[in-house]
């Protein structure tokens, strides 16, 4: 047997293979690896009636002779092949088959049963799997038949052993196939349970969010918001303003006091409620066991639909602020120093340019006009309110009143499917002219009605001198004091004269020498006195508008004082 060299790789093609024991792919062909495993050495050693056969893994690191299972009246344990054995390196190197004799000198390697009971003398081993176009790997399979007698393989049994080894080779590759894909099947069978949980879960959660959103959106009861997060949770829930204050408590008890300081322990947790970047306050968990969302997902969209809550409340409060604060600028005379920094709060700068417009909504109800009027007003951080069932803007900024005026009455009246009046006050500044603005506006306003112009915007300044005449005592004083206080607290300080030169001077016709004549003084006085109003009155006091106001102011000033 050491004279018998390895049989070439082709040779086993070309002789008749002979009767080989069992096919791979018969049926009761184990289909696990261990069971297939033991079948190969059994099968193997039938074939050579060799007392001893097993199945090894081959490796280059070493090399090393692992060996995976065995069959034959020694089953107590594989032989003992060393690492340096023959038949490893020339598997290996892709032979085919390895024959050696333990006594064969230098070619073989002792090999030691399984008992100790004497060297293995005739040792055979075959690679298992494919043997044409074979190339070198790092780790092969191979089954080895041992026997304690000396003994040959014939050429016949070559061709058997190679044929069984390329056999047994496929149905290894076939099972271990097959182990892959069991295993992927179970990965997937894994894979599909989850994701089945996970859509179960994500429909859960969109149950819940749409039910939290109603309540939010659709209902806004706080009450009933944090009850059903009780429900959903298994916690007693708070919610909590940014100051501490409770808005709504599922259980009696745990509204008595505002948020704990300092971290949650095991059994509160606080949960901020964000509207963006803003905190607009808190959710506050009491469990008495473990939470039943462990996941955070149902908790971060409660504290999401909270905000809207928290939200709907800030807005409201804001809202009746911002009316109750304009309410009282136009009502009061002399606003003390709290309302200019209540409006500085609202971020309503009263010190610089606004306009007062008054709206009269006829047959429009207060609550669709109190909206309308809240979303005009936010445009450009204004206030709104209803007084005296007119809507009335405090509305920041140097844009045109006339324009502001036709702009408010336009957008209303197409809203509310009926003509709205507006009247827009000169622009001014400082919160103690708030309520100034505000009469003027409504003045204007009053004398639109009069004369029959509803359905329009218009500025005071546009109306001229009619909104104040037509408001009796009162509009005529507060019209000759807006057209001449200058030049008549000259007179009444210095003892001038300028009201009488001014009444003369339009009589004569607008010529100062004939105004001279009336007044019986030469023409340079009553020229020294002219400058001296246009430094007062302005440069533009002789355009025809102005001019027409100054001679009707002069008229109603020397009739009170004559009469």
């Amino acid at each position: 047997m050491p004279g018998d060299a390895p049989l070439p790789a082709g040779s086993a093609d070309d002789a008749a293979p002979g009767a080989v024991a069992e096919p791979a792919d018969d049926p009761e062909v184990p289909h696990d690896e261990s069971g297939l495993l033991r079948d190969i050495a059994r099968q193997g050693r039938r074939l050579l009636d060799a007392p001893a056969a097993f199945v090894a893994v081959v490796s280059e690191d070493g090399p090393t002779i692992t060996v995976r299972a065995v069959d034959g009246p020694d089953e107590g344990g594989p032989p003992d092949l060393p690492g340096h054995h023959p038949s490893a390196a020339a598997l290996l190197d892709g032979s085919p088959l390895w024959c050696g004799d333990a006594e064969a000198g230098p070619a073989a390697a002792p090999v030691t049963g399984p008992d100790d009971d004497g060297p293995l003398h005739a040792v055979v081993a075959v690679r298992l799997g494919h043997l044409r176009g074979y190339a070198p790997r790092r780790t092969v399979a191979a089954l080895y038949l041992a026997d304690r007698r000396p003994r040959t393989v014939t050429a016949g049994e070559r061709v058997q052993l190679t044929s069984f080894a390329r056999l047994a080779g496929a149905a290894m590759e076939k099972t271990q196939l097959l182990d892959v894909a069991i295993a992927r099947l179970y990965g997937l069978e894994q894979q599909s349970a989850r994701t089945a949980a996970d859509l179960d879960r994500l429909r859960t959660l969109r149950s819940a969010h749409y039910g939290f959103i109603d309540l939010a959106v659709a209902r806004g009861d706080a009450r009933a918001f944090v009850v059903e997060a009780d429900r959903r949770l298994g916690a007693s829930v708070r919610l909590c303003t940014d100051d501490g204050l409770v808005v709504a408590a599922s259980r009696p008890a745990a509204g008595a006091a505002g948020p704990e300081p300092g971290a949650p322990d095991g059994r509160r947790l606080v949960v901020p409620v964000l509207a963006g970047d803003r905190r607009m306050g808190d959710l506050l968990l009491e469990m008495d066991s473990p939470l039943a969302d462990p996941d955070g997902q149902l908790l971060l969209l409660i504290a999401q639909a909270a905000a809207v809550i928290l939200r709907q409340l800030d807005d409201s409060r804001e809202s009746q602020a911002r009316r109750a604060l304009l309410n009282e600028l136009i009502t009061t005379p002399q606003p003390p120093g709290t309302l200019v920094e209540r409006a500085r709060r609202l971020g309503v700068h009263l010190d610089r340019p606004y306009v007062v417009v008054v709206l009269r909504p006829d047959g429009v109800s207060p609550h669709w006009a109190s909206m309308w009027s809240a979303a005009f007003a936010a445009r450009g951080d204004g206030l709104s309110a209803l007084h005296d069932d007119d809507i009335v803007l405090l509305l920041p900024g140097e844009a045109d009143p006339a324009e502001i005026a036709r702009t408010a009455a336009e957008e209303s009246g197409a809203l509310f499917g009926r003509p709205v009046t507006a009247a827009a006050s000169d622009s001014g500044s400082g919160p103690e002219r708030v309520a100034v603005r505000y009469r003027q506006a409504l003045r204007c306003l009053d004398v639109m009605i009069m004369m029959e112009l509803a359905g329009r915007g218009v500025s005071v300044r546009e109306l001229g001198f009619l909104p104040m005449l037509l408001a009796g005592r009162e509009g005529i004083d507060q019209f000759i004091d807006a057209t001449l206080q200058p030049v008549l607290d000259y007179d009444r300080h210095r003892d001038g004269d300028l009201a009488r030169t001014l009444d003369a001077y339009f009589e004569a016709g607008r010529s100062p020498t004939n105004a001279a004549e009336l007044l019986h003084m030469h023409p340079n006085t009553v020229t020294r006195r002219l400058d001296r109003v246009k430094r007062l009155l302005g440069p533009t006091w002789q355009l025809p508008s102005r001019a027409l106001e100054i001679q009707l102011a002069l008229r109603l000033h020397r009739l009170l004082t004559e009469l």
